[in-house]
C-alpha cells in the first residue's frame, strides 16, 4: 500500500516538474498582434503584456478614441492567442504523460 502511494507521489512530482518547465517556456514565448499599422501588442504565453507600440503618426488628440478602441481590441486578441498557446502546451503535456481527459484539469 505504501509502495503504491510512493509511486503516486513520484508521478505527481514528475507532473509538477513538467508543468513548471512548460510554464517557464511559456513565459519566454512572444505573441505579437497588430491592429493594422496603428498599434502592436506583445504578450507572453502566460498572458502578461510585455510590449505596446504605437505608430507615432496616430498619436494626436483627435485620434484618442480610435486608439483606445484599437488598444482594447488588440490586447484582447493577443491575450486570446496566448491562452490558446497555453492550452495547447497543457494538452500536449497531458497527452505526453498519458493522463486521462479530466474536464478542467488542463
Amino acid at each position: 500500500m505504501l509502495e503504491q502511494f510512493g509511486n503516486l507521489m513520484d508521478m505527481v512530482k514528475k507532473v509538477q516538474q513538467n508543468v513548471d518547465g512548460i510554464q517557464d517556456r511559456l513565459k519566454q514565448e512572444r505573441i505579437q498582434v497588430a491592429s493594422g499599422d496603428v498599434v502592436k501588442i506583445t504578450v507572453n504565453g502566460q498572458q502578461d503584456i510585455v510590449g505596446i507600440e504605437f505608430n507615432e503618426k496616430y498619436l494626436a488628440p483627435e485620434n484618442a478614441m480610435l486608439l483606445q478602441d484599437l488598444l482594447i481590441a488588440t490586447i484582447n486578441n493577443a491575450l486570446a492567442k496566448s491562452r490558446e498557446l497555453n492550452q495547447e502546451a497543457m494538452t500536449k503535456l497531458a497527452a505526453d504523460l498519458n493522463l486521462p481527459k479530466i474536464p478542467g484539469l488542463f
